[in-house]
């Protein structure tokens, strides 16, 4: 999650001044581990079914105390992390967090991040005991969650509603099916392996009702295509269908002629800085498609296992971050451009460019767009 992002999601939930279903206003932190593990299992079992947020360094009103003076070990994504794994959830299901720094009125706050899942309800599979105090003992089998600003007490159980909520989420009951298509393509083991140049057809083996269909091939002519070995390319229809019905349709890329698929890339015209990439956010349908066609990544690979210049995108937001980023750096663009005339390699894509004609937007602007992406994941990584 992005830092303005988390920052205007905290700010607004301060600005309530009381605590709800899946947000929750911590002073400081403790040390009873009892006490921090039903905090997270309740927000993992949030019966809003979203991210939950426990914001260290305000108190129970929202006003913002800080947490920059606090006298415990401050949570890290790891810590956390390795924290809970080593509790005794059943079935292995592990609620997914992340830790990030905010600040707000000239102090730190740590927001803990419980990111909302589909592996509900957590649950421990044993009692879990570490304080001489039992009143604080967390029961197994017992699921925790969330009404209002009070978590479900440690001798109880969430109510039925509450409780049938939450496996129906996690079967996808509740989910129309255009959702549970979604749903079943961010797991590629849940689809039939096939060979698309020939059958041109998937289905989900948990629900064959859900089928992939690729129609017939045409020629196709991008820019993308001289980055391949062989610059032709084929395009193809993709249909998304439930039983007899397209819920969504997009189109398959045949790149390096049919070696290395790909759903349809979009594309984006940066005019007044004369750049132009291709890219796929991953929260889109083209998105959640890509480790289907990709052999499991999230990113468009040559025969060699090469990177192609499609830029990969967690979300809009993180795309338009980057936008913003070359917008503040385009005096690069002059080393960038040099360093691409320079290479062998560049010349050569060129080469098999220019055979075809000199499009408005060619490689050398694809190229550029690239470099300056690498640099930016590399600085993002930092």
């Amino acid at each position: 999650m992005q830092t303005q992002e988390i920052n205007r999601i905290v700010q607004d939930l301060l600005q309530r001044g009381y605590e709800g279903t899946y947000w929750d206003y911590k002073e400081d932190y403790t040390d009873c581990k009892e006490d921090k593990l039903i905090d997270i299992i309740c927000m993992a079992n949030n019966i809003d079914g979203r991210d939950a947020y426990l914001i260290y360094g305000a108190n129970d009103d929202g006003i913002v105390t800080g947490i920059e003076n606090t006298t415990y070990t401050r949570y890290t994504t790891k810590s956390v992390t390795e924290f809970l794994k080593s509790k005794p959830f059943a079935g292995g299901y592990v609620p997914k967090v992340s830790v990030q720094i905010v600040e707000i009125e000239n102090h730190e706050l740590d927001v803990l991040i419980i990111h909302s899942t589909r592996n509900t309800p957590y649950f421990l599979a044993n009692n879990f005991s570490q304080s001489h105090d039992r009143k604080k003992h967390l029961v197994a089998g017992a699921i925790y969650t969330r009404v209002n600003d009070i978590n479900t007490p440690r001798n109880q159980t969430a109510s039925y509603e509450h409780t049938e909520y939450l496996w129906r989420r996690r079967f996808g009951m509740d989910m129309t099916p255009s959702e549970k298509f979604l749903y079943f393509l961010e797991n590629t083991q849940n689809w039939s392996e096939t060979k698309w140049d020939i059958d041109k057809h998937s289905y989900c083996k948990k629900s064959p009702e859900y089928q992939l269909y690729a129609l017939e091939s045409n020629d196709g002519y991008e820019t993308l295509a001289y980055f391949y070995d062989d610059e032709r390319m084929l395009y193809a229809p993709l249909e998304l269908r439930y039983l007899t019905t397209t819920l969504y349709e997009t189109e398959l890329w045949y790149m390096d002629m049919g070696r290395c698929l790909i759903p349809k890339p979009e594309k984006k015209y940066m005019i007044e800085q004369g750049l132009f990439y291709y890219y796929i956010e991953l929260e889109s349908l083209n998105g959640k498609l890509l480790p289907l066609f990709a052999y499991g990544k999230k990113q468009c690979n040559n025969r060699s296992g090469q990177q192609m210049p499609v830029l990969i995108f967690e979300t809009e937001e993180t795309r338009l971050s980057f936008e913003k980023w070359v917008k503040e750096n385009i005096e690069l663009k002059k080393s960038y451009s040099e360093e691409m005339k320079k290479s062998a390699i560049f010349q050569h894509i060129k080469d098999k460019e220019s055979k075809d004609g000199s499009p408005v937007c060619g490689v050398l602007e694809v190229a550029i767009s690239f470099k300056y992406y690498k640099t930016w994941c590399s600085l993002e990584e930092k």
